[in-house]
């Protein structure tokens, strides 16, 4: 069986990630792993032993104030100690290789002041290293999933290589139990380039041919008057769908650059209301 790796540190966006990761893996049929990283301590240099004695404590503490919600959620714990020059991002990257991950979830935070302040430094360094898909909740995102039926999301396609990736590498983490995906893409130049439509449907087309045949995939191309008009309506189909998640295919130095003209991935982020599903652009 795959298994879906939350990376936790006991914070509060951390528990998110992790119920919220939960769903994921029990509709798709995967395992959960908790994943701590736990980064070297000056005591391990100048007192080895207890440096470690101490380092060890601090992470039986956190799997024993953890164990009501890994048993609730069907998690099994894991602690990673982190090599000296080795920065937690690439252990955690590391670590849900040797998993055998299909999905990273990561935690965010609640600041937009920075590209860092949202993602964090940690989530921005395996997004540059992964080539998993990773699964972010935003500050606005519930601390309780909900029940719903089935797992429904939006996929978001600007492009063939942004739907393609996202196809592509979303394929293992949901070929395991069916799925409803409704592609969306907005249309927001001054002058609608006639053949946009036509594309899209080209492209929908050949994106059913990447995913799961257990994935029910429709489309909704649309032009709207102007850019800032996207955000808004994306939130309004996921709220309307009853989304699970919305996946967007980016990459690190994207993250930095406006998509959509006056919106962001970071925006995005910031303001829905369940989890995104970022996979790396390749």
């Amino acid at each position: 069986m795959a298994r879906v790796v939350c990376g936790v540190d006991g914070s509060e966006r951390s528990l998110v990630a992790l119920s919220h990761a939960s769903v994921f893996a029990r509709h798709f049929r995967h395992d959960l792993v908790a994943l701590h990283i736990v980064n070297p301590i000056p005591e391990e240099t100048i007192m080895p032993e207890r440096g470690r004695m101490r380092v060890a404590q601090r992470a039986a503490q956190l799997e024993r104030s953890l164990g009501p919600m890994l048993k609730r959620l069907e998690a099994r714990f894991r602690t990673v100690y982190s090599e000296p020059g080795k920065g937690t991002g690439e252990t955690l990257a590391q670590a849900a290789a040797e998993e055998g991950a299909v999905l990273l979830a990561l935690a965010s935070r609640g600041s937009l002041q920075a590209h860092r302040g949202i993602l964090g430094s940690v989530t921005l360094d395996v997004l540059k290293r992964e080539h998993l898909p990773l699964l972010v909740p935003g500050p606005h995102v519930p601390a309780d999933p909900g029940k719903g039926p089935g797992y429904p999301m939006l996929w978001l396609m600007q492009d063939a290589q942004g739907g393609a990736a996202i196809g592509r590498l979303l394929h293992p983490a949901i070929a395991a139990a069916p799925s409803q995906v409704e592609v969306l893409q907005f249309d927001t130049m001054d002058e609608p380039d006639p053949r946009a439509e036509a594309l899209f449907q080209a492209r929908l087309e050949a994106l059913r041919r990447v995913v799961p045949p257990e994935c029910q995939v429709t489309g909704a191309f649309e032009r709207l008057g102007e850019a800032q008009a996207v955000l808004p309506r994306v939130l309004d189909e996921a709220v309307q769908r009853g989304a699970r998640a919305i996946a967007v295919a980016t990459s690190s130095h994207r993250l930095r650059r406006r998509l959509w003209g006056g919106s962001t991935a970071l925006r995005l982020l910031a303001d829905s209301p369940v989890p995104l599903l970022v996979v790396p652009r390749r």
